[in-house]
């Protein structure tokens, strides 16, 4: 009986003495732990992403200052490239007859002309306002004599940044024809010129003696140059030549362009280019560029190299400039930094910083300095 009773209790037994699992305590432990995890994953992500995001500024302001050097180093390079003309020994005013009506913005053969912002030179404190604005010309000067920026491009070029024009020449691809040079108020070229319509282009004959400047009236693929009459602006002063042009004729197309900072079309500051003569749309070139600040190599003692760096209201005559330096600041697209970029940026010796205690993107200062080799021919 006894062994009976006893039997029972062990079968009366409660069943959750046999069971397995978790403890309250131990679950708490495994959700702490889940959660430290994905915080690590979700703080290693956020820092990737931040450092993506700041690798890409920076790549974009570099690449900005990279495509502003190669436009405007080549371009400097070859101011006052004028070939056979430079070396007649006489100012270029007495071997090339201007049939241009009104004239140009700068004399033929001066290679670079620039106007200074005014209180932007070496040794003077600039802030860079958060909005972009375009003063009016009288803020510019250029030389001692202090001439204004020209009208043409009052209203366009941003504060606190200078305006270079390059005067250069390039020979067409194609030579004169040979069996027959001339036919009226054309030259005949032995292919397609290229040079765009209402463009200014240069005759010289074979030994460079004399020449004449004028504006074409057809098109860029046209086997000939045609002087336009005066139903283009400039326009010239008659639709004959006064020269005969021979077979050994030589035919250039001149251009006079100005480089400044401009609104581009994102709302961005950018490098802007503009064909003066004939005037034509600016053109928007480098998108991030805040300032373009220039130093002009004077040559004061004929030797053909830079004695003094001076900004172009400091320039007392601007057919002694050897060599041009350049600075530009670029900045990132996008506000990428941690914190405010309250730098100051030691710009060709003048000290610019951003107004507001600045923003949040990556910011460059790129230099550069090119000698003007057309000046040396």
């Amino acid at each position: 009986m006894a062994h009976t009773i006893q039997a029972r209790a062990h079968a009366s037994a409660p069943r959750w003495q046999s069971q397995r699992g978790l403890s309250l305590v131990e679950l708490l432990i495994a959700v702490a732990l889940g959660l430290l995890l994905t915080l690590g994953v979700t703080q290693i992500y956020l820092s990737g992403n931040e450092t993506y995001r700041q690798t890409q500024g920076l790549a974009h302001a570099q690449e900005s200052a990279r495509f502003v050097s190669a436009i405007l180093a080549p371009d400097f390079r070859s101011a006052g490239s004028f070939g056979c003309l430079a070396e007649m020994g006489r100012p270029l005013d007495q071997v090339v007859d201007n049939r241009l009506n009104g004239g140009l913005l700068m004399p033929l053969g001066r290679p670079v002309q620039g106007w200074d912002f005014n209180g932007t030179g070496p040794g003077d404190s600039v802030t860079l306002p958060a909005a972009l604005n375009t003063p009016g010309a009288g803020s510019w000067s250029s030389g001692n004599a202090g001439a204004q920026l020209p009208a043409q491009l009052a209203g366009s070029v941003l504060a606190n940044s200078d305006v270079v024009v390059i005067n250069a020449l390039t020979p067409l691809s194609v030579p004169v024809d040979a069996a027959n040079p001339q036919n009226g108020n054309s030259i005949n070229l032995a292919g397609n010129s290229e040079v765009p319509v209402n463009r200014i282009v240069l005759a010289t004959l074979g030994d460079c003696s004399e020449g004449e400047l004028f504006q074409k009236s057809n098109n860029f693929n046209s086997s000939s140059v045609t002087m336009a009459g005066g139903n283009v602006i400039p326009g010239n002063n008659g639709n004959n030549f006064n020269l005969a042009y021979e077979p050994e004729t030589r035919v250039y197309e001149f251009t006079s362009m100005a480089y400044y900072i401009g609104q581009g079309t994102n709302g961005e500051p950018a490098l802007f280019r503009r064909l003066m003569t004939p005037l034509e749309p600016p053109q928007e070139l480098v998108s991030g560029v805040e300032t373009l600040q220039l130093l002009y190599g004077v040559d004061t003692v004929g030797d053909e190299a830079a004695d003094d760096y001076v900004p172009a209201n400091l320039v007392a005559n601007w057919d002694s400039v050897s060599s041009v330096r350049f600075a530009v600041i670029t900045r990132s697209r996008d506000e990428v930094l941690d914190e405010e970029n309250d730098r100051l940026f030691d710009v060709l010796g003048s000290e610019m910083s951003q107004a507001n205690n600045g923003d949040r993107r990556v910011r460059l200062v790129s230099v550069g300095t090119t000698t003007i080799r057309g000046r040396m021919q």
